[in-house]
């Protein structure tokens, strides 16, 4: 057995855990701008338990011992920052995803903090559980922390049961499904302001929130649709990546429901934690071939245009 380390490694590793403490920092911005940070003040604070009893559960014992919610505040982020280099423990997936990563650093991660958690916590468990039987169990756990964690669990559920994720798109289980899942998802996105009022969301009814996405928006998530459409129909000699039917059903989602921000919005932010693999899958299986890499350079720079809405004065 070779346990010889090659330079690079130690190179790689370095730079990963330089670049998860700038995450870590870029999270943990300006309080005074953290427009969620207030309300869980006060709920610790308040000990209100008005949140997912996951969440509730992991600031008990902080409460317990009398901690300020500072310390309880900063566990939250390293947990996220721990979850996150977990998930992207494979080094080059890593580079990929930390364009992203800075992305919803601010907003998904540091102000929606038990969503952030959730799918963090389910895409972990998806890496490493999503072949096992028991995958519809473990992933329910995820939910504990955020209830809109439902919808992505219903999604990769489905990928898993339903789907032949190791075959191309146009096996025909694989079209009736999504066939099916095109028109529920399209009839539920009628009924999306009955839903929000039902499940106690009903001030976000009539709101900007509910505003259609921007064309940028828009055009993002066309571009991943056509990117994701041909890696699924190409013919190939190994399996199909479950993160690559994941990431397509995520895309679909959120352009039905694209009128709605909130919601469309909410996906399209798990779809960009999700993305770093399918551009792993794409330079993988093509993109390192020479008439294929100018189009993979092209794709990446047009995702990594969204970091130009990155505000750095936040946490300077």
């Amino acid at each position: 057995m070779d346990w010889h380390v090659k330079k690079t490694d130690y190179y790689l590793f370095f730079l990963k855990v330089t670049l998860l403490c700038i995450l870590f920092m870029v999270m943990n911005f300006d309080k005074s701008l953290n427009a969620d940070y207030g309300n869980y003040l006060a709920n610790y604070e308040h000990d209100w338990w008005q949140f997912e009893l996951g969440f509730e559960f992991i600031s008990y014992p902080f409460k317990l011992v009398g901690a300020d919610f500072l310390t309880f505040w900063i566990f939250s982020l390293v947990l996220e920052s721990v979850l996150i280099a977990i998930l992207f423990r494979n080094n080059m997936i890593f580079l990929f995803a930390f364009p992203n990563l800075l992305f919803i650093s601010q907003g998904f991660l540091g102000t929606q903090i038990r969503f952030g958690i959730a799918i963090s916590l389910f895409l972990v468990i998806f890496s490493f559980f999503y072949k096992k039987k028991q995958f519809w169990f473990i992933s329910a756990f995820s939910i504990l922390f955020h209830n809109a964690a439902v919808v992505v669990y219903f999604l990769a559920n489905s990928v898993r049961y339903l789907l032949n994720s190791e075959r191309n798109i146009f096996l025909k289980k694989n079209l009736f499904w999504l066939c099916g899942f095109v028109i529920c998802t399209v009839f539920l996105s009628l009924l999306m302001d009955y839903m929000l009022t039902s499940f106690g969301y009903d001030y976000y009814v009539g709101t900007k929130y509910q505003e259609g996405k921007s064309l940028s928006s828009i055009l993002y998530l066309c571009m991943s649709f056509c990117l994701l459409l041909f890696l699924l129909c190409r013919k190939v000699n190994k399996e199909y990546s479950e993160y690559v039917y994941l990431g397509f059903v995520l895309v679909v989602f959120s352009l039905i429901f694209s009128k709605s921000s909130i919601i469309s919005g909410r996906f399209t932010l798990v779809y960009s934690i999700v993305e770093p693999f399918v551009l792993y899958y794409f330079y993988h299986h093509i993109g390192k071939k020479k008439y294929f890499f100018p189009i993979f350079v092209l794709y990446c720079s047009f995702c990594y245009l969204k970091l130009i809405t990155f505000n750095p004065k936040a946490f300077l």
